[in-house]
């Protein structure tokens, strides 16, 4: 899938929308908004550099960063840190295996739900 779109309702109330796109020619877009009637919390794009040029053609930025590694190298590096305090000294692995189980059942509906174009409620 290339593109998808997921809808979810919380009991309470809450609405989120996911969408998702494994292309865009002008860079890697991730970013999430996240907003409500007390305000919003936002995590953009991370650009190549942070250059800007202001003309009277417009405003030019530099493209966002092309990849996976790129954007999360200091994450990539703090997980193995993680994984190697947990084998060699016996902390606590930071996720809870229960968060795991979790995820994986949001991600079965959401497959189940393209699968069926039905509704799938947990």
């Amino acid at each position: 899938i290339d593109n998808a779109t997921m809808l979810m309702k919380f009991s309470r109330g809450t609405n989120v929308t996911l969408t998702l796109s494994r292309g865009a020619n002008y860079g890697y877009d991730q970013r999430c908004e996240v907003f409500g009637t007390e305000g919003m919390a936002t995590v953009n794009n991370i650009a190549e550099n942070s250059s800007e040029l202001a003309n009277e053609s417009g405003l030019h930025r530099p493209k966002w960063q092309h990849s996976f590694p790129q954007r999360f190298e200091a994450a990539f590096a703090q997980e193995m840190d993680a994984f190697a305090d947990t084998l060699l000294c016996g902390t606590p692995w930071p996720i809870k295996e229960t968060d795991c189980v979790e995820v994986q059942r949001v991600c079965d509906a959401a497959l189940e739900s393209c699968e069926t174009s039905q509704v799938v409620h947990l």
